[in-house]
């Protein structure tokens, strides 16, 4: 009765959205089974299929995305895009909005994307693929969580509800140098903003 139970409990209740890994329930009912195991006199009149189904659906169960770092990148225009700069601490909530400028020193033009993550890291909250740019050589385009007044994006990424989010820059191209901020979406030209660390790739100096 007890790996029965761990069974369906295990099916019922995956990992939450940007776990990493199992969680505590998965472990509960990995320690039933291994003490279930080690007891001989409940093995005999357990069938062994049971056993094996438990251990498939542990193993079988998908860890979550977890944000810039293992959330899988999309090709764009076609082609196979990298992650170029990541971006820490991306707000959008009340009169603030994330601002991302990029342009591009290729010789050709290039396809770019940002992708914007919840705080609690997960799927991309935005389809890089729909909000992509063309950006040509010497060119600049601006990427906006949200619209300002003061500003004039390029491309609205209408994300939701951000307080502590991320983002990483999405390019074809490794040439495109790019700065972030933060700015309020009201003033002309904005009155409050201040920008934000770009860490190359997912490595900050240091590591």
């Amino acid at each position: 009765m007890l790996a029965a139970t761990t069974l369906e409990l295990v099916i019922v209740s995956p990992p939450p959205a940007g776990h990493r890994g199992l969680t505590s329930l998965h472990n509960r009912a990995l320690c039933a089974i291994m003490e279930t195991v080690m007891k001989r006199s409940t093995i005999e009149n357990t069938p062994l299929t049971i056993f094996v189904t438990l251990l498939t659906v542990l193993a079988l169960t998908p860890a979550a995305k977890a944000g810039i770092v293992d959330s899988p990148v999309p090709s764009l225009g076609g082609a196979k895009a990298s992650v170029l700069y990541s971006v820490p601490f991306v707000m959008n909530a009340g009169s603030l909005g994330t601002y991302f400028s990029c342009t591009s020193t290729a010789p050709s033009a290039q396809q770019v994307a940002v992708e914007v993550f919840s705080d609690l890291g997960g799927a991309p909250t935005n389809d890089a693929v729909a909000t992509q740019l063309t950006v040509g050589p010497g060119e600049t385009r601006l990427f906006a969580t949200t619209g300002a007044a003061g500003l004039s994006e390029d491309k609205s990424l209408s994300s939701p509800a951000l307080f502590k989010g991320s983002a990483r820059i999405l390019s074809t191209s490794k040439s495109l140098i790019c700065t972030a901020f933060v700015a309020d979406t009201g003033g002309v030209p904005p009155r409050t903003a201040w920008q934000l660390t770009m860490v190359a790739k997912t490595k900050q100096k240091g590591e």
